[in-house]
Parts: structure tokens; C-alpha cells; sequence
């Protein structure tokens, strides 16, 4: 056959003869995957961030993974070898974005051939927010109650301030974040100890945290207590003079650690009325003095000073023969 009618036969009826090859071919590979072994998995989604936007929409937590592959190639295939994740690096504007679910593959399987992966949902429709960051506080989370009688007088947290960051409408709406619960259950000194820094909201990150860690002073509980009808010792008195009537009872209110002044009893020493600077007959107005123990502070005596008539101490003058 001459080459004029070789070519003449070969692209005679072209499109029929090039339909049967596709055709040929599709078959070929069709049978190549049906006869394919499948593992499906149920893997977790990952959420790349980056970019200036961030996802507010509630995204799968799972999508499910079908491999096929021959039989032998199959078999090594495990769960971990493949990670699902979505990029929300490529978001370039405000609100809802469709993007596809990717997939990370261990090295081996680019030897595998032929392979068939799919994942299910492939794509995701998802709505996302413009980024924004804030400082705010960090407040403590306490638990439980000190020992009886005792109390936290101060904390300090390290840092006091983060900086956080997520979708503007929730980071607008944050005015604190926690720290960690600390256990004060039956404590009765102060300590130091490491906590964490908890966010408010799944949407919200922390930047940047260092190790963290919270001071607490603990000591005794102040409480305030008032004795009423309290009798006034006399303090250094001339023995000339005397007090016509009786030192008027007074008010005292104390201020101390709670377990401590409830136990506390005063005794006819603790309010003196002071003389040492009068020596003469006549009315004064006299000052008080309080002794208490050093743990106890004076908030209030009543009233604050006596009126006091002193006339002569006539049992201490001296008689008639006494003098002869």
C-alpha cells in the first residue's frame, strides 16, 4: 500500500476512530479504579489562619476521606498519613468565602499508582470577619475560701495585661480575660504559683503569653468590735485630790484580726483618764488614754475626754493633832 492511500485510510472516518481510542481509554482507567481496594477515614479539619481576615463562621470539625488504591499499597495507608485542613490565608474580603478542603500527604504517596483520593465535603462555604487586636486585663479565678478567720489582701497577676485577637465584633465585645482557677481552699499564708491564661471565646487568641504566674497575700481577716459601758481607771491622781462623782463608763471600738478580738476581754486598765498634769481643785476636762495589745487599733472612743469635778481628798489631810 502505497503511503498516499496509508494516510488516506488512517484519517479516513477520524472522528469515529478517535471516539473508539477516548473511548478505549476511559474504559482502560475505569477498570483501573473499580478494581481499586477503599479505606475511608473520618478526619479532624485543621484551620490554617493567616491573612488579614478571620473565620467567624462554624466550620466542620471533621471531613471524611476516602482513599483507593491497589491492594498492597492500601494496606500501609494509616489514618495519621493525611491531614484536612482549609487556608484561610486566600480570604481577601468580609464575609461569607468558599474555600476548598486541602489535603497533606505523606511523602509515600506519590510512588502509588493508580490512586483515587476524595474528600467529602470538598468545599466549604464559611463567613468571615476583618482581624483586630486589643489589650485588656487579665483578672484571677479563684476557688474556695481561706482558713477561718483569714482573707486574700491582695493579688498579683504576671502579666496583668495581654493582647488578643479575633473577628472585630467579639474583640470589641471582650473587657477581660481569666486566668486558670487558683485554689484558696484553707489557706493561711500567701503563695505564688503558675496558671494559664484562658480565652473567653474559642474566636479569640492570646499573642505573644510568657509563662504566667499569680501572687497572693493572705493574712488575718480584719474586723471591727464595740465595748460598750467600759469603767475609766483614774492615772496618777494627787492623792490631795479626789473626784466628786464616779468616772462616767465609756465606748471603745477596735479594729483587729477577727479571731483575736473576739476573744478579746478588756479589764478595768484599758481606758485610764490621765491627771499627771493637775493638781489643783476645780473642773477639767480630762484626756483619755487606751492600752490595748499592738494588734488592736483604736477607731473610736466616746466620748474622747471627761469632764471631771476634783475637790480636796479631805481622808488624806491631815489632823488636828497630827499638826500638834
Amino acid at each position: 500500500m502505497k503511503f498516499r492511500e496509508f494516510t488516506a485510510e488512517l484519517f479516513s472516518n477520524w472522528p469515529v476512530k478517535l471516539f473508539s481510542i477516548a473511548a478505549a481509554v476511559i474504559l482502560y482507567f475505569s477498570f483501573q479504579i473499580v478494581s481499586l481496594d477503599s479505606k475511608s477515614f473520618s478526619l479532624p479539619l485543621q484551620i490554617r489562619e493567616g491573612g488579614n481576615f478571620v473565620l467567624t463562621g462554624q466550620a466542620p470539625s471533621y471531613v471524611r476521606v476516602t482513599v483507593r488504591a491497589k491492594p498492597d499499597n492500601l494496606a500501609i495507608v494509616q489514618k495519621s498519613d493525611i491531614q484536612a485542613y482549609i487556608d484561610t490565608s486566600l480570604v481577601t474580603e468580609a464575609g461569607n468565602n468558599t474555600l476548598q478542603v486541602k489535603l497533606d500527604l505523606k511523602d509515600f504517596f506519590t510512588l502509588m499508582e493508580p490512586l483515587d483520593i476524595q474528600v467529602k465535603p470538598y468545599r466549604l462555604s464559611l463567613a468571615f470577619e476583618k482581624i483586630a487586636y486589643k489589650t485588656v486585663p487579665v483578672t484571677p479565678l479563684f476557688f474556695g475560701t481561706p482558713a477561718d478567720g483569714f482573707e486574700v489582701s491582695s493579688w498579683t497577676l504576671s502579666p496583668a495585661k495581654v493582647q488578643i485577637s479575633g473577628p472585630e465584633s467579639i474583640v470589641a465585645s471582650v473587657t477581660e480575660v481569666h486566668s486558670s482557677t487558683v485554689d484558696l481552699q484553707e489557706r493561711k499564708t500567701g503563695f505564688k504559683a503558675p496558671v494559664t491564661i484562658e480565652r473567653s471565646s474559642k474566636r479569640i487568641q492570646i499573642l505573644g503569653v510568657p509563662d504566667s504566674s499569680i501572687k497572693v497575700d493572705i493574712s488575718p481577716r480584719l474586723d471591727t468590735r464595740r465595748f460598750s459601758n467600759l469603767s475609766v481607771q483614774s492615772l496618777d491622781l494627787d492623792s490631795k485630790l479626789k473626784t466628786e462623782q464616779a468616772l462616767q463608763k465609756v465606748t471603745l471600738v477596735l479594729s483587729g484580726p477577727k479571731k483575736n478580738l473576739d476573744s478579746f476581754v478588756p479589764d478595768d486598765t484599758v481606758v485610764q483618764a490621765d491627771f499627771s498634769d493637775i493638781h489643783e481643785v476645780g473642773t477639767y476636762s480630762v484626756p483619755l488614754r487606751v492600752y490595748i495589745p499592738d494588734e488592736f487599733s483604736v477607731v473610736s472612743i466616746e466620748p474622747p475626754t471627761l469632764k471631771v469635778q476634783l475637790v480636796e481628798n479631805t481622808a488624806t489631810l491631815p489632823s488636828l493633832e497630827d499638826e500638834l
